[in-house]
């Protein structure tokens, strides 16, 4: 009697064991791209999404847009930070930070735009003296990410941040009737 039950404990661990296994394993293949072998990171929106007229990686223009920003340094680190005084939105964002600017109006890029590889996404860049500027191009809307200079030498993280963003993104976008319903995603996990 005591053998079948040990056989039962061990057959109940084993199982219990694969279990985790298999657990391990989904949870590694719904990781964001690039996040296997490396700490996942969490960025926050802190900011946003807010209503805005105006792009300021153009001359002066109206374009309708939304912008928000997330802290990418960790947990909530800098939403206890108000932002400066009359700080416009088109401010360069803070050392943790990046600001994300939708819009759907159309545009035209200038030659200071650069094509970019961003794993077959249509993608080009800006380089200007704040910090870093992608952009992502869908058939339906514009993305723009603003990298803080302090975040420049970290461009596998800021390329991981860019795709997570935009897939979470494109639910919010493709469940939205209009602008005014469109929102951003409260958290990103790259």
């Amino acid at each position: 009697m005591r053998a079948i039950g040990r056989a039962r404990a061990a057959l109940a661990a084993a199982l219990f064991l694969a279990g985790c296994l298999g657990a391990h394993a989904a949870a590694q293949a719904l990781a964001p791209a690039g996040a296997q072998g490396r700490a996942a990171r969490r960025a926050i929106l802190v900011r946003g999404a807010d209503a805005v007229k105006g792009l300021p990686f153009f001359s002066p223009n109206a374009l309708a847009a939304l912008v928000g920003s997330y802290d990418l340094a960790g947990l909530g680190a800098t939403a206890a930070r108000a932002p400066a005084p009359g700080a416009a939105p088109g401010t360069a964002p803070g050392a943790a930070e990046a600001r994300v600017w939708y819009t759907r109006e159309p545009l035209v890029l200038g030659g200071a735009w650069r094509r970019t590889d961003l794993e077959g996404s249509l993608a080009y860049s800006l380089a200007q003296d704040g910090g870093a500027v992608l952009l992502l191009k869908d058939p339906g809307y514009y993305l723009f990410f603003e990298f803080s200079k302090e975040l420049a030498p970290d461009e596998a993280g800021r390329r991981a941040f860019v795709l997570s963003f935009e897939r979470k993104f494109q639910v919010f976008f493709q469940n939205a009737s209009n602008d005014a319903e469109l929102s951003f995603p409260a958290y990103v996990d790259y």
